[in-house]
């Protein structure tokens, strides 16, 4: 059993939702633990007494027979037509061409207990709207780096913030060989590109690629729709957007918009699905810009950007309040953070993350990375 990064946390929830009459919806992107956490499930279900036959466990992503609701629910019909009740456990179920009518009509017509598994961002509001008080659903996301830190009492903070950053905190990142992440990070973005190409019916591949390596390697860069046109040498914006609503969908990006909504940045939500999807090295700057915006993210802030000039800042904003913040890995940050700063309104509070104390100029707080990843550091 996985348990490395919390999966009897999972596996209580999943335990505390059972017999509620709902539908048990565990979304996340690929390799979060979905599949993992729903055999852990199966089993417990095993040790609480239930058959093997009550027990209906469904790989949809790899099973032939269920590629539509029709066949899936015929598939599931045929099998439980003997049962009184059933536990049915369907993993990559947004694989199957419009699941939710079938998950909607064994919960209304049959003795079921019901789990699902999803990799899109948007999994869970296709059963939610049809069955809006009878849908839990359970995201599973990386660990933030308070939760990360507890699973390496043994290990020196600096260590384990230097892995978090290097490697993030996906669940077979805490087991694993630290000699030969790399290697499987690199497959795992192989792995992430392949699966999108299939279910999205990608026509070009290649380009596909080359836009999540860019993306990836490009973290926290103001773009557009048209610069990254020209900048991969495509024609068409149609194309481009639907490739980058793809990406956002899938959950690997999240996208950030400038206050005047002409440009985007991206961020991925987890440092090591950015090795992965880079498909090589990150630069340190990256890996620590990424990691400080996606904890502002995962706090449920509001982050936008404004540009001056060629350069640009991030701010959260708290009602009418605009909270700048900066990223300092080196005396190169720090320079082009300097320029930035007395174009900044008065009113606005100016908050520097850095890897070492820094010297106090221009009103700026100064929080140190180990203490705002770990929730030591409030923003407002």
């Amino acid at each position: 059993m996985v348990n490395g990064l919390n999966q009897n946390f999972y596996l209580e929830k999943l335990s505390e939702l059972q017999d509620n009459f709902s539908v048990k919806v565990i979304s996340g992107v690929r390799g979060s633990g979905k599949t993992t956490l729903l055999k852990n499930f199966a089993n417990k279900l095993l040790a609480q007494g239930a058959a093997d036959d009550e027990i209906i466990f469904i790989d949809c992503a790899d099973n032939p027979r269920v590629k539509n609701f029709q066949r899936l629910y015929m598939f599931v019909n045929d099998m439980i037509a003997h049962l009184d009740r059933f536990f049915l456990l369907a993993d990559d179920i947004d694989r199957v061409t419009d699941w939710e009518k079938t998950v909607n009509a064994l919960f209304v017509g049959a003795p079921a207990e019901i789990y699902v598994t999803g990799s899109t961002e948007n999994f869970a509001e296709k059963l939610s709207a049809l069955l809006p008080k009878n849908c839990d659903v359970l995201k599973l996301r990386p660990l933030p780096f308070a939760e990360y830190r507890k699973l390496f009492p043994q290990n020196k903070t600096a260590t384990v913030m230097k892995n978090f950053l290097n490697f993030g905190s996906m669940p077979f990142v805490a087991e694993a060989n630290k000699k030969s992440l790399p290697q499987m990070l690199r497959g795992l973005g192989y792995e992430i590109v392949f699966d999108l190409v299939e279910r999205h019916s990608i026509k070009s591949p290649i380009f596909f690629r080359k836009l999540i390596k860019y993306l990836a390697q490009n973290v926290g860069a103001a773009t557009g729709v048209k610069q990254l046109c020209e900048q991969l040498d495509l024609n068409s914006f149609v194309s481009m957007r639907k490739h980058l609503d793809i990406v956002t969908e899938a959950g690997l990006f999240r996208r950030i918009l400038s206050f005047d909504n002409h440009a985007e940045k991206f961020y991925c939500i987890d440092n090591g699905l950015l090795r992965a999807l880079s498909f090589g090295d990150v630069p340190e700057r990256i890996l620590v810009e990424n990691a400080v915006f996606t904890e502002i993210l995962r706090r449920g802030l509001d982050l936008r950007f404004e540009t001056f000039g060629e350069l640009s800042g991030n701010f959260v904003v708290d009602g009418d309040k605009k909270i700048f913040f900066g990223v300092v890995t080196s005396n190169n940050d720090l320079t082009k953070i300097i320029d930035v700063l007395p174009a900044l309104a008065q009113t606005s509070k100016k908050v520097l993350i850095s890897l070492s104390p820094l010297k106090k100029f221009c009103d700026a707080d100064n929080i140190l990375l180990q203490e705002f990843l770990s929730g030591m550091q409030k923003i407002r």
